[in-house]
């Protein structure tokens, strides 16, 4: 037998309901697992403990097992019992506690400390869109003040989801409960479109007051273009010309602190440009500052039937390099650098670090894959990559951090392969540092803590033989786009 002393980790049961149990060291089976774990907090607790969890978990024996009527009838009084998952030297326990701790090099001549947290939920669906008429090819999602009017605000935003197809369209969903609800379609490209980006934006003023999205998207043919959604309808913003002669297959946005919006975008041929992005209003930036990078204003007609003309800002980059041998298929803006500092990930097997003011890359870390995807921790520079040889890759970019500084633990820097084909996107959750998505070309979604090298979850999310292309990971909320041309949602 071995001894384990309780620590509690993140998170409460939902309800604000308190999850401490005494610290003292307790007994417990060495063979013991997660869920036989999870049952011992849960009678700490006073909640109700699951028949098959009695005893043993995890394919352990239930002959201890002092399930019977008596305590059956004495737990339906109590709360409802809670999953829970555990740390073990800050790896999430996946064996018995004593292999666990022979595995991290603890002595067990002491209590091992656990950590224990409410485990994360199986992503469960919670509607779909209507089929489009082709391949969603990618997706953003931001919130935005859509209703107008003067008193838009924080307090009235909305979740909208935008996807881009192979048609070339834009298309936006206001997201609610159990539906998805088409806004907007903007034809947007002539060719499939291989990336999007959005941001709140809080820089617009106008007769429909302060909010909307920008919209960046990229395509095939090679044109790189921003739309602003305000009252539920989406309208051309500005044209990026002069930094691309191909394919444009990455972009990423970014609001710095004075105001100024910033985008970079990757092409097939490796090469990376820098924008600065007009405001709405006609200005660089929300402090109506001048820009370098504005070349011209286009007018264009809002449609064929219309004499309404509309002004288009056409902008030039602040700068283009060559930064990678190969297609940038991913891209991010590093944390706390203002916009300052992008990661970069590409086919020819690497991921690296630019300062953008001095057109310099500042890291490289090389890999034996392809890139396919990445994707940046919301709250540090650890990133995630997708590879067509089914693999999720970690990746510690961070160049400076500084002494005493909060980081997230990264324990692996390969998962193991569980999608069965090409994985396409990846991304990481919002609001938890440790954990993440990604889709594949087999359809499936699947939702990994990155302190474990296996899935928590995997979700059937297309039917068998479609493609899983792209993904939204929003609070609690996971959209998945792909080859049967629906819009999936998934409440995790």
């Amino acid at each position: 037998r071995s001894a384990a002393r309780w620590a509690r980790g993140r998170g409460d049961a939902g309800g604000g309901e308190p999850l401490e149990v005494p610290s003292d060291p307790i007994a417990v089976p060495a063979t013991t697992r997660r869920r036989g774990l999870s049952a011992i907090i849960n009678h700490l607790l006073d909640r109700r403990v699951e028949k098959d969890a009695r005893g043993g978990s995890d394919g352990e024996s239930g002959s201890d097992s002092d399930s019977n009527s008596d305590s059956d009838d004495d737990d339906v009084d109590k709360l409802p019992s809670i999953a829970f998952d555990f740390l073990v030297n800050g790896r999430l326990l996946r064996t018995g506690v004593e292999a666990a701790a022979r595995r991290e090099g603890l002595s067990l001549e002491t209590a091992v400390k656990v950590h224990y947290f409410p485990a994360a939920r199986a992503p469960t669906g919670d509607g779909e869109s209507e089929e489009l008429p082709d391949w969603i090819t990618a997706m953003s999602s931001s919130c935005c003040s859509t209703g107008g009017g003067a008193t838009a605000s924080a307090n009235n935003a909305d979740n909208v989801l935008f996807a881009g197809t192979a048609d070339g369209a834009i298309r936006a969903f206001g997201c609610a409960k159990g539906g998805i609800a088409e806004l907007s379609t903007i034809g947007a490209h002539a060719g499939p479109i291989k990336c999007i980006a959005s941001l709140p934006d809080d820089t617009t003023t106008s007769s429909s007051g302060k909010g909307g999205c920008l919209v960046a998207s990229g395509s095939i043919d090679q044109t790189l273009v921003m739309h602003h959604m305000d009252k539920k309808k989406l309208a051309l913003h500005s044209v990026f010309s002069g930094g691309h002669t191909n394919s444009i297959c990455s972009v990423a946005l970014m609001r710095q602190s004075a105001g100024q919006t910033v985008m970079a975008s990757g092409d097939w041929d490796g090469n990376l440009s820098v924008w600065k992005v007009p405001s709405a209003d006609g200005g660089v930036g929300s402090n109506g500052s001048s820009s370098s990078n504005k070349a011209s204003k286009k007018k264009q007609k809002t449609s064929p039937a219309s004499a309404t003309v509309v002004e288009v800002e056409e902008v030039r980059p602040s700068a283009s390099w060559k930064a990678h041998a190969s297609n940038i298929s991913g891209m991010a803006y590093t944390h706390g650098s203002n916009g300052t500092k992008l990661i970069t990930g590409s086919w020819d097997h690497s991921l690296k670090v630019h300062d953008l003011e001095r057109q310099d890359c500042i890291l490289t870390l090389n890999g034996s894959r392809v890139v396919t995807a990445l994707g940046r921790c919301h709250n540090s520079d650890v990133v995630a990559s997708a590879h067509p040889d089914c693999t999720v890759r970690l990746w510690d970019m961070r160049v400076h951090t500084k002494a005493g500084a909060e980081s997230t633990s990264v324990s692996d820097t390969t998962l193991r392969p569980s999608h069965k084909a090409w994985v396409t996107d990846v991304q990481w959750s919002p609001t938890d540092p440790y954990v993440l998505a990604t889709t594949s070309h087999d359809g499936t979604v699947k939702v990994w803590d990155i302190r474990s090298s296996l899935p928590l979850h995997t979700v059937r999310a297309h039917p068998k033989g479609e493609k899983g292309l792209c993904l939204s990971y929003t609070n609690g909320i996971i959209y998945s786009g792909g080859s049967d041309c629906v819009v999936k949602r998934f409440v995790c």
